[in-house]
């Protein structure tokens, strides 16, 4: 069955695999932030793991999903009017609990007083909350708190899933989107030959930013789920492909193992994984079995966004002497009732002007 058959926008397990994406990502987390190590990134060296494969699965379902988001929008401002209100206000709204709940709880947990919590200054909480409100995350940690480790590691992500939206914005708005495939298979070729172009010359491009190769790395992963919405029609969709799909990947992160540390690992990695990852997302997605999870309540997006502080707050309050199986599971807990909480608070009722338009004036 050919995947524009396959996939019912309308009975899916989106929800639940991007819940199971973000729960990846905390699986992770908890097993390096407790003192061991990601199984995936023990074999490549760190640079292709558990989590970051998770990451991976998030921008290639958010590629396909996006472009029909796209396509079915009346305008290109409307399309981007939505897209701000799926990820801004939850943005906001953690970047603001964070920064007047939870790190005022860290300077109790740490010190037993609020007495000389870093409210104001160069890498204070006030600067954590307005240098990094634009999604581009330019400050990670806060001075004196946490034990030097970034107040939330996850958020960085959040800016280049943006970037994406902007790149089908401007696609779509010169008429390169709606009935063409060639604008998004052309951008894809060109991204995949930069990579093979950095992997001949030791990364000598990608190498000098970090920026530059993550936007690499996510950004053939959105393209590869971008195209196969485009070329849903011809993509047979099945247990087959999946099979195929899941010896690539595996063959991907074996070949990053084998080309040794950073960047070569990751640069081989892009090189082959993301057909495979958006294949694997797709299929899994277009199943109706978990069709109910996530129908009410989304709760991915919280989960992802307050999972990484829930972990380091429990650290500093001990959580590393307890069993790593207890921490994960209370890290998981705490962070899906704060997601709950962002979804009914903040997340639901933004999306209820996703259909807002400016009042017109009356004539006089």
């Amino acid at each position: 069955m050919p995947l524009d058959r396959a996939f019912d926008p309308r009975s899916n397990s989106v929800n639940a695999l991007r819940l199971a994406l973000a729960g990846l990502v905390l699986l992770s987390h908890t097993l390096q932030l407790h003192g061991g190590v990601d199984p995936i990134g023990q074999l490549t060296g760190g640079s292709v793991q558990m989590g970051t494969m998770a990451v991976d699965g998030f921008f290639a379902l958010s590629g396909f999903l996006i472009v029909g988001s796209y396509l079915n929008s009346p305008s290109t401002g409307r399309y981007l009017w939505r897209r701000c209100l799926r990820i801004l206000p939850g943005f906001w709204a953690c970047l603001l609990v964070t920064t007047v709940v939870l790190l005022p709880i860290a300077q109790l947990i740490e010190f037993g007083t609020l007495n000389g919590f870093p409210l104001t200054g160069d890498t204070s909480a006030l600067s954590y909350l307005l240098d990094n409100a634009a999604l581009f995350i330019r400050q990670f940690e806060v001075t004196g708190l946490l034990g030097g480790e970034p107040v939330n590691g996850s958020l960085y992500t959040l800016f280049y899933e943006f970037l994406s939206y902007l790149g089908v914005a401007a696609l779509g708005a010169v008429g390169l989107l709606r009935r063409r495939t060639w604008p998004l298979l052309v951008v894809a070729a060109a991204v995949w030959l930069f990579a093979i172009s950095q992997l001949s010359t030791d990364a000598a491009i990608s190498g000098q930013s970090s920026t530059l190769t993550i936007a690499l790395r996510f950004g053939s992963m959105f393209l590869a789920g971008a195209i196969a919405h485009r070329l849903a029609h011809r993509i047979p969709i099945g247990c087959i492909g999946g099979i195929i799909a899941t010896l690539i990947l595996l063959q991907a992160v074996v070949l990053a193992a084998l080309a040794g540390t950073d960047p070569r690992s990751t640069l081989v990695y892009v090189v082959v994984a993301p057909p495979a990852v958006a294949y694997l997302v797709l299929l899994l997605g277009a199943s109706t079995q978990l069709r109910r999870v996530g129908a009410r309540r989304d709760l991915s997006y919280g989960l992802y966004v307050y999972a990484w502080p829930v972990q380091i707050l429990l650290l500093i309050a001990g959580a590393n002497l307890w069993p790593v199986a207890v921490y994960g599971v209370t890290s998981l807990t705490i962070a899906l009732l704060m997601a709950w909480a962002s979804w009914t608070w903040i997340e639901a009722p933004a999306l209820r002007f996703k259909s807002w338009s400016l009042p017109r004036l009356g004539r006089g």
